[in-house]
């Protein structure tokens, strides 16, 4: 008896940490390897205002430094002036500095960058796949460059005279590519051997236990204490970024918009398992021996037996309006909805049964409306 309850316990911590760590792969998969997923989370980035301003800084830094403005500047000015070529340099580059992020939020900016993180992530994918010789993987710049250089009134042909490892931010290096191939290989795979071993752990529990019931509600709950681990997760990552960035303080709000974004589908996995965790529970708990539980059975019984199409319907129905509210991403995924659509389904018609047998002859439930009656005086 004591084995079989430590046999239960372990498998029960052993899916919790399984269904974590497979959580988490989930995200990397989804964040790393989907280019849509990539192109939403970098243009939501750039839709940051101090994330646009450490960039517009960073392009600005590197217009001026590598693409000699002052130079320029003084063979557009007339000779007896290329000597202000300096200050208006020095002049310029605040300019730039300042209407940078506004250039760089404006519509033309954006799909510029989308469609430039696009094609980057598509090479990305395609030769970690094999299906293209390595090469430096980068994000073409050129387009943002030139419409800051323009915006802020640089002399014609600044942009071009970047080198090309400026007007391009590499993402991953010839060498570290072979790497990044053999880790992919093995990581799509173990993505859902990692969720598999943690259902396989929750239904071994389930089949050792003695009360199924009581362990079902337990299973729930360990999916929302999963769901917990990975919002701590996500919060001591940003606060590991931020201390890191404590002695480049202007550096910090953009890194944490950048950390809140990136991870921004990893808070939706975590929500998708505390609320299927959630769903875990009431369901289990409604087949309890509670008085609330039981009150609920005995209330459903007469609908349950005498109109059981309309509470099917009426859980089909639910079932739609939870997917048209599609409150996390596996109520928007046809795979992960037929799976849930089933096991809801399947759970109905037991509970219909155990209904039935409990309540075999309940009356229809009857609803009293207290009515106040009113005095004389008040008419």
């Amino acid at each position: 008896m004591r084995g079989r309850r430590i046999g239960v316990a372990a498998l029960l911590v052993a899916g919790t940490i399984l269904w974590t760590v497979g959580s988490l792969a989930v995200w990397v998969k989804r964040q790393a390897i989907d280019t849509d997923n990539w192109v939403d989370t970098s243009s939501e980035m750039l839709e940051s205002e101090p994330i646009r301003t450490a960039l517009g800084v960073y392009i600005v830094n590197e217009l001026f430094t590598s693409a000699d403005v002052e130079d320029r500047l003084e063979e557009v000015l007339p000779p007896n002036l290329d000597r202000l070529a300096g200050p208006a340099s020095a002049a310029l580059k605040q300019v730039a500095i300042r209407e940078a992020p506004d250039i760089l939020g404006s519509a033309v900016a954006l799909d510029a960058w989308r469609k430039a993180n696009e094609v980057a992530h598509g090479e990305f994918i395609e030769i970690v796949e094999g299906k293209l010789e390595g090469s430096p993987v980068s994000i073409n710049l050129g387009e943002l460059v030139n419409q800051v250089a323009e915006s802020a009134g640089l002399p014609e042909g600044v942009a071009e005279r970047l080198p090309p490892q400026v007007a391009n931010l590499t993402i991953a290096k010839p060498e570290e590519l072979e790497t990044i191939q053999n880790v992919f290989d093995i990581f799509k795979t173990l993505v859902w051997v990692f969720v598999l071993l943690a259902v396989a752990a929750f239904a071994g529990a389930l089949a050792l236990s003695q009360d199924r019931r009581r362990t079902t509600i337990t299973v729930g709950g360990c999916l929302i204490l999963s769901a917990f681990l990975i919002f701590a997760i996500r919060r001591l990552g940003e606060r590991w970024v931020l201390d890191t960035l404590a002695e480049s303080p202007n550096a910090a709000p953009a890194a944490d918009d950048a950390w809140r974004i990136s991870t921004s589908l990893l808070g939706e996995v975590a929500q998708g398992s505390l609320l299927f965790g959630l769903f875990v529970v009431l369901g289990a708990w409604l087949a309890g021996a509670g008085r609330r539980a039981t009150s609920v059975r005995r209330f459903s019984a007469h609908a349950l037996r005498e109109n059981p199409g309309y509470v099917f319907a009426g859980l089909g129905v639910a079932i739609l309006l939870l997917v048209t509210w599609g409150p996390v991403p596996w109520t928007q995924r046809i795979g992960t909805m037929l799976i849930f659509t089933a096991l809801a389904f399947g759970w109905l018609e037991w509970m219909r049964r155990r209904v039935l047998a409990e309540f075999p002859d309940e009356p229809a439930p009857r609803l009293s409306l207290r009515r106040a009656r009113a005095s004389p005086e008040g008419g």
